[in-house]
């Protein structure tokens, strides 16, 4: 087995926990690389990739990764960690059932965004929580469309609008008011952020629909963000077209905890049954 380590770099604990790791499978025989810059090709070469991270690191490798169908564990070094499989402490004991195959592949549903201007396609992106269009801290508010298959959802006026995978339904999308979805259950959420009316509301659409955002009005200062990472500036009359990804994210799961154990832990959400807890 050809294992990746990628750890957050400006995570001293994340660096110390990659070099232990590197001990470990030195000792053992493991075919290992610290990667500090992910990319498609270094990634194409493993069967494995563990990241010791928070979110954001586990999203950025697992978007890579998902190109050349490499699966990744993570461990969490950061703060809510919704994606990754266990806690620093439980990387070492975990490693035996990693290296020899004790485990299950969980693939998540990516999206992809295509930017048009002009009638010409002028950028492409793929998300595994979300698709972002906001406004600057200074600019005004946006104003613009929504189509799902082809027929006019809504117009809004606001800050922008969320289009979120079930994984990215805890994320921002749950921050703006929308629904927490269960991330095997494929859809996409479209999700306004402060809309300028009492009726605006997040719609849950199949994954198969076709979304397109058109902006009627926007300030220079209008970006699609992806994953909350990356950006790129949109103008007056761009179309968003967002759908689902051919590509998946594959996970390893080692079945130890389940969805609603991890959103009870980081939410501090009442657990199902038995009534209402306090927390």
């Amino acid at each position: 087995m050809r294992i990746g380590i990628i750890p957050h770099t400006g995570k001293p604990v994340a660096m110390d926990l990659s070099r232990k790791l590197a001990d470990v499978l030195d000792e053992r025989g493991v075919e290992h690389h610290l990667i500090l810059k992910p990319e498609q090709d270094s990634l194409a070469q493993l069967d494995l990739v563990i990241v010791l991270g928070g979110d954001g690191t586990l999203l950025n490798t697992a978007r890579l990764a998902s190109c050349v169908k490499v699966p990744v564990f993570g461990v969490n070094v950061g703060h809510l960690g919704f994606l990754t499989e266990v806690e620093t402490d439980g990387l070492l004991p975990a490693l035996d059932r990693l290296l020899t195959g004790d485990y299950s592949i969980e693939e998540r549903m990516l999206i992809s965004a295509a930017v048009q201007r002009d009638g010409q396609e002028i950028a492409r992106h793929i998300a595994l929580n979300d698709f972002v269009v906001t406004r600057g801290t200074f600019a005004r508010i946006i104003e613009f469309s929504i189509f799902a298959a082809g027929q006019h959802v809504t117009d809004y006026v606001g800050d922008g609008v969320i289009v979120a995978t079930p994984t990215g339904s805890t994320a921002y999308s749950l921050a703006a008011g929308g629904p927490i979805v269960e991330p095997l259950l494929e859809s996409i959420c479209i999700t306004p952020i402060c809309p300028h009316s009492l009726s605006g509301r997040s719609v849950v659409i199949r994954p198969e629909v076709e979304v397109q955002i058109r902006l009627n009005r926007a300030s220079e200062a209008v970006m699609l963000t992806i994953d909350g990472y990356d950006g790129f500036p949109l103008m007056t009359g761009d179309t968003v077209t967002i759908k689902r990804a051919e590509q998946r994210a594959l996970f390893v799961r080692l079945g130890d905890r389940g969805f609603f154990q991890v959103l009870h832990s980081r939410l501090k959400m009442p657990q199902m049954g038995g009534g209402i807890r306090e927390t």
